[in-house]
């Protein structure tokens, strides 16, 4: 029996993002870039996200970030850039821009808190930069 794929499948609601879902959506990007997530990455996330919200509930924050692993695991590998872009425009949109220039620091912790950076999350990272304008990786960090 063959199953037909449901286009819908990839479809992601950007426009009804909070601020919360879309850092979270953003870093989960960053986290499954390399297909693997480590407790270290997810403990730098949930530091990030008390630093940048810290009147969220945690309860909430945890919903997120299980929608953003599914949403992104849905994506097809040449449909993730896009998924990317749609991601940092929301987030150019919804926060402050202090708050997105935070978000470099906090995103270089991800990507370096399980002692490695691979290729892909620099690949990710680089685009994330040109896209909200931040730094991630300097160039002391390689």
């Amino acid at each position: 029996m063959f199953f037909k794929k449901n286009k819908n499948s990839e479809q992601t609601n950007f426009e009804g993002m909070t601020p919360i879902q879309a850092v979270t959506y953003l870093f989960v990007f960053v986290m499954l870039s390399d297909n693997q997530g480590s407790y270290d990455e997810k403990e730098s996330w949930k530091a990030s996200v008390l630093k940048l919200f810290p009147d969220h509930l945690e309860s909430r924050t945890e919903i997120f970030f299980n929608e953003a692993c599914l949403a992104i695991n849905k994506y097809e590998k040449n449909k993730k850039e896009v998924f990317l872009d749609n991601i940092c425009q929301i987030i150019k949109n919804i926060l402050d821009k202090e708050k997105i220039r935070k978000l470099g620091p906090m995103l270089n912790d991800l990507i370096q808190s399980d002692g490695i950076v691979m290729s892909s999350e620099a690949n990710a990272a680089e685009i994330i930069e040109k896209k909200l304008d931040i730094v991630i990786i300097s160039n002391d960090d390689s």
